[in-house]
């Protein structure tokens, strides 16, 4: 058998930590081979448990990590470590001052063995199907955040803002296997991060900082030791380790610009970043560790929208040939087939954002024994969105004739506004846990976690809007015939053109209409125990057991205010738009001809702050009240595990008890005699699961090896829709009602995995896997339309609400092939390194209609029908270089209970990123970075072929420049 062969023969190891004289003759016993020490080393150095079945060189790996020992040489059965030299930041590239062998070099590999693990080490030897990112990966992608470097793991896809009334510009959450933040859980060192936010239970990935991280990871199949919230999958960050990375400080400043910026509103201002990590080895055992890490960005960003769809999909309406419409905005499916399709929303957003976020976290380690280890790990993380949105509005009214084509026609009366909104949003989340490992004795071993998690979301949203046509006694608009329109649709992008071009671009038409005041507060504070016992019975055989306590506490409200004028005597001294104008005007892209006026939104608010008089407000009780909300959530679990595992086959199976009680309290609504009583009331739900989980893992050969799973696994509802918090918002025409359901069941999926996995090299990989999940009970919004009562009048009202669906499922193909060098190619052929992973999936759900009847839908939400990465990259001494390009199919964005063709998709995108560095000095590099190339945007698409524009969102391109620094200790 080869040097190279023997090394890569997987055996059984059970090393307990102990000095490392004695854990290195244990490991020479295991591994078959003969130990030798070149440099004399202290008795207080200790080596690092080892258990489990795998390879040679991967137990050694394990045990020698944050040692200060390293491989020096090998040859046949004889493995020389000496001490630690400088390690390499390039991968494979082995430094001139490392120590040479005294062995005949012309026989030897070296080696070099240092914390930092391999591209492929924490997938190929896990239990469970998982895939991840190492820090220095996360370094050398052109991603501003953790969950922007998600993306380039196989089955992950990422998401923008689902609020539509802010702009697309910040990537926020993940998608695992098609299934969004509403299925998995997110977790740092194994403990819950608290998420305030009503959307999704799990917590916002942008919010981490990526210099804090040692390793990503992303399970995909979550046995009985694991929280069962991970339909989808699990993200678990893990912090670095002291004891891994030594005395070590690596910081990075870059600046920037997105071409983007600039063009509304604002002027153009620079992009900024800058992040560090700070490691400390300490103690005269070295028996204490310290890691800090903190964070600081500011980007800026513009841009220019069109909302013709509106966010809930009101925003095209059918005509019959007779010229009058079928019932905005309730339509059937018949009529689409055989009525004309009507912009009836014709808007434009401009968004000026300000977007700035730190962090900073810290570690502390202690290890005083092999037998005994601590850490303490807390971090605050803060984010502040301050937005502008300036918007123009168009809505017609009376008769509507068709034109000299299907894609033209006229309405001949209608309506204009023009607005701002200011929208800041504040994000804070405190996260600390401590945990503690003690080895009773060899085979037994005792894990406790104790961790708190607050997280807290204020926004705020202050609305000025003027509008045509305004009856300041009624506070009504009049549709007019000077603002009727005729369009055209390129595209299902549609263009008006106002019958009146002059009276529209007359600012003092436009009275004033209203000033309101929304605030949004959502908290959220996670705490959670766990106590974790391991018995390595021998002979291949172990067994775990643990329980698990988690206490969750979500408070929602909302404030809101609307003031409108006294009278009409009181609108013509409060003025018209022409006094409240900015000084720069927008070109608009849904009205050609049309001046897109902005407002200055300090003189505009000073009309209400310095006139009170002349406003009244409105009665707001019906938004406010249902909005509130309190959910306390008990989760107590227990579960047992074991397992058995050669060098050819392991096998675990285990269950995990898992019991959820919830307490909410909410106001509402009692109608009597006309008149509506809110009430405060408390209900409770609760449900049980008894969840099985089993893997097993084949190995073919030593660099081959099949894994096959099966588990159940369960999707608690969302906080919002849990808590059964009602939200209404109108915009004088349109009632849009989004309220909680207090009788939805949890999801719960049967989880089925198999995957072929082949690593021929060390840096090298291929993988193909398959998966399908059998899901009941799936989860959905239904947006439904109707009409309904406010202010003693009834209004066209939009109602969205989740739903339990009576099945679901989604299947899936995963496939990744990577290698790190091309090593066997000549000259500087062998520094380039290929990525590429696809993932295809497809999901459907049962929704049942307003109608009482049910369809089916293909696709769940956010699930897009494929994925793709690609990266090329080249790595030699001093230079690196990536090209990396990222496409998602289409993917469900919501659906409708009244009409297909109302469901929401959006489009397939594509993007390019690029990055360089180049290394001047061992400790300073400079780097270059450009995101999304080609500026590729958002667009959501609906109608009956997904023939009509709901959104289109414009994505600028940044670039960056920096400096990263990595001075010696």
């Amino acid at each position: 058998m080869t040097t190279q062969a023997a090394y890569a023969q997987t055996s059984s190891f059970s090393i307990s930590r102990m000095p490392i004289a004695q854990a290195i003759i244990a490991y020479g016993r295991a591994a078959n081979v003969q130990i030798v020490l070149a440099d004399p080393v202290r008795g207080t150095i200790m080596g690092n448990a080892v258990h489990g079945t795998m390879g040679s060189d991967r137990a050694l790996e394990q045990l020698l990590a944050g040692t200060g020992l390293t491989v020096i040489s090998r040859h046949s059965h004889v493995v020389v470590i000496g001490l630690h030299q400088p390690i390499p930041t390039k991968p494979g590239i082995r430094p001139a001052s490392a120590r040479k062998s005294t062995l005949d070099a012309s026989r030897t590999e070296n080696v070099s063995v240092h914390a930092n693990r391999d591209s492929t080490s924490s997938k190929r030897y896990s239990a469970q199907m998982i895939d991840t990112l190492s820090a220095e990966q996360i370094r050398t992608v052109p991603d501003l955040s953790v969950v922007e470097a998600a993306r380039r793991i196989v089955g992950i896809s990422v998401m923008p803002s689902t609020d539509d009334n802010r702009s697309d510009n910040n990537i926020e959450n993940i998608t695992i296997r098609g299934l969004d933040n509403s299925y998995n859980l997110i977790t740092i060192d194994g403990a819950q991060l608290a998420s305030a936010n009503n959307t999704y239970r799990g917590a916002r990935l942008d919010l981490i900082p990526s210099s804090m991280l040692g390793e990503l990871q992303v399970l995909k199949t979550v046995d009985a030791y694991n929280d069962p919230q991970g339909i989808g999958g699990q993200v678990n960050m893990v912090t670095k380790n002291a004891f891994d990375y030594g005395n070590t400080f690596d910081t990075q400043l870059l600046g920037g610009w997105n071409n983007l910026a600039g063009s509304v509103v604002q002027p153009m201002h620079e992009n900024w970043r800058v992040d560090g990590a700070l490691t400390r080895v300490f103690g005269r055992n070295k028996e204490f560790g310290f890691v800090l890490s903190g964070n600081y960005q500011e980007l800026h960003s513009a841009t220019h929208a069109i909302l013709p769809g509106d966010s809930t999909g009101d925003g095209w309406n059918y005509y019959t040939a007779s010229g009058t419409s079928v019932g905005s905005p309730t339509n059937t499916d018949a009529v689409a087939a055989t009525a004309h399709a009507v912009p009836v929303r014709s808007q434009d957003y401009a968004f000026d954002d300000a977007y700035r976020r730190y962090s900073l976290t810290g570690k502390f380690q202690y290890r005083p024994s092999h037998r005994f280890d601590l850490s303490v790990f807390g971090g605050y993380f803060h984010t502040l969105d301050q937005e502008t949105r300036n918007e123009a509005l168009s809505m017609p009214s009376g008769t509507w004739t068709q034109g000299a084509t299907p894609d033209t026609g006229s309405v001949t009366t209608g309506q204009y506004q023009f607005g701002i909104t200011q929208q800041p949003e504040t994000q804070r989340t405190w996260f600390v846990n401590g945990k503690i490992h003690y080895d009773i004795n060899d085979r037994m071993h005792l894990n406790f976690l104790a961790s708190d998690s607050i997280a807290w979301d204020d926004s705020y949203r202050t609305m000025i809007k003027y509008n045509t046509g305004m009856n300041e006694n009624t506070n009504k608009t009049t549709y007019q015939s000077n603002y009727g329109y005729s369009y055209t649709l390129d595209n299902g992008a549609p263009s008006i053109y106002l019958n009146d071009l002059t009276s529209a671009n007359n600012a003092d038409n436009y009275n004033p209409r209203y000033w309101r005041f929304y605030g949004f507060h959502v908290k959220n504070d996670v705490r959670f125990l766990r106590g974790d016992w391991r018995w390595d019975v021998g002979h291949g055989f172990w067994m775990n057991a643990g329980v698990t306590q988690t206490m969750t506490h979500v408070t929602n409200s909302e404030t809101y205010t609307q003031w409108i004028p006294q009278d009409a005597a009181a609108a013509a001294e409060i003025g018209n738009m022409d006094q409240v104008l900015a000084s720069k005007t927008l070109t608009m892209e849904s009205a050609p001809g049309l001046k897109y006026f902005t407002l200055n939104y300090q003189e505009a608010l000073n009309k209400l702050l310095n006139n009170k008089s002349l406003f009244k407000t409105t009665d707001t009780t019906s938004t406010t009240k249902p909005a509130y909300y309190h959910m306390q959530e008990s989760i107590t679990a227990a579960y047992f595990q074991t397992g058995w595992h050669n060098r050819f086959v392991s096998l675990q199976g285990g269950f995990r008890w898992d019991h959820t009680r919830a307490d909410i309290g909410n106001f509402n609504g009692i109608t009597q005699g006309g008149a509506t009583d809110y009430l405060y009331e408390t209900r409770g739900a609760g449900y049980d699961y008894l969840l099985p989980s089993v893997l097993a893992t084949f190995n073919l050969n030593p660099t081959m090896k099949v894994r096959a799973a099966f588990t159940e696994t369960v999707g608690r509802p969302n906080y919002g829709d849990y808590g059964a918090a009602t939200s209404t918002t109108f915009d004088g025409a349109t009632v849009t009602v989004s309220q909680g359901n207090p009788n939805l069941k949890p999801r719960h999926s049967w989880n089925y995995d198999l995957s072929y996995e082949w690593y021929p090299q060390k840096d090298t990989i291929l993988t193909v896997g398959l998966f399908y999940k059998d899901i009941h009970d799936q989860i959905y919004t239904r947006t439904s339309y109707g009409n309904i009562m406010m202010d003693g009048a009834s209004y066209a009202a939009v109602i969205s609400e989740p739903l339990n669906a009576s099945g679901a499922g989604m299947r899936g193909v995963e496939m990744q092939l990577m290698r790190q060098r091309f090593g066997f190619l000549p000259g500087i052929l062998k520094n380039f390194g290929l990525s590429f992973n696809a993932t295809f999936l497809q999901g459907f759900y049962e929704e049942t209609m307003d109608d009482g009847t049910q369809r089916r839908v293909n696709g769940l939400s956010n699930q897009p029908s494929h994925i793709y990465n690609a990266s090329l990259f080249y790595a030699d001494k001093n230079l690196e270089a990536r090209v990396a390009y990222n496409r998602i199919g289409k993917s469900l964005y919501s659906t409708s209970g009244t009409a297909t063709w109302q469901d929401m998709w959006l489009q397939e995108r594509g993007q390019l990123d690029l990055q360089a560095s180049y290394r001047f000095y061992k400790w300073l590099s400079a780097t270059g970075q450009v995101q999304n190339l080609t500026g590729e945007g958002y667009v959501t698409r609906m109608g009956p072929r997904e023939n009509l524009i709901q959104d289109r969102h414009p994505a600028g391109r940044s670039v960056w420049f920096g400096l990263r620094f990595q001075p010696d200790f």
